[in-house]
């Protein structure tokens, strides 16, 4: 596995920083899942963790850079306009490790009733599998369907 992110490194393009190079995002996808895999590994290994329990505190380790997005200490907006709550909240999720409160996520999308929010999205978002919204200690997690509709949001085809 080093040998091909070695070759993509050198022979693709993906580490090159200049502005007029476009990285191909298989190249990309294809590195980053590979580091993924191996920092886990060695994870796993060094601290004598299970296969789970080490691909999670990788996961943890991976921030997503969500260009529409806008961060400052514990403040975040969504940057693009036109988008449902649904879209909105999906990019917001994104942008975090973990589960989200969800008062944070009403701070952060300036949504105008909790109760509507719950009803509207939160609970819609849930039964479609795409985050995993926990009603008794008020957290939202994004679920993997919903990682590739958020991902859609960021990079559309």
């Amino acid at each position: 596995m080093l040998l091909a992110l070695y070759e993509i490194r050198n022979n693709r393009g993906v580490s090159h920083a200049g502005g007029d190079i476009d990285p191909n995002l298989m190249d990309a996808t294809a590195v980053l899942y590979m580091s993924k895999w191996l920092m886990a590994e060695l994870v796993r290994i060094f601290h004598n963790l299970t296969v789970e329990q080490a691909a999670s505190l990788v996961e943890t380790l991976v921030v997503r850079e969500v260009p529409q997005i806008w961060t400052e200490g514990s403040r975040k907006r969504v940057l693009s306009p036109g988008l449902t709550w649904k879209q909105r909240m999906l990019l917001l999720l994104l942008s975090e490790n973990g589960p989200t409160q969800e008062s944070d996520l009403v701070k952060w999308l300036e949504h105008p009733n909790i109760a509507r929010f719950r009803r509207d999205v939160l609970r819609p978002a849930h039964k479609e599998s795409l985050i995993d919204y926990e009603e008794e200690g008020r957290t939202v997690r994004l679920l993997p369907p919903g990682v590739l509709k958020a991902e859609d949001l960021v990079m559309p085809k």
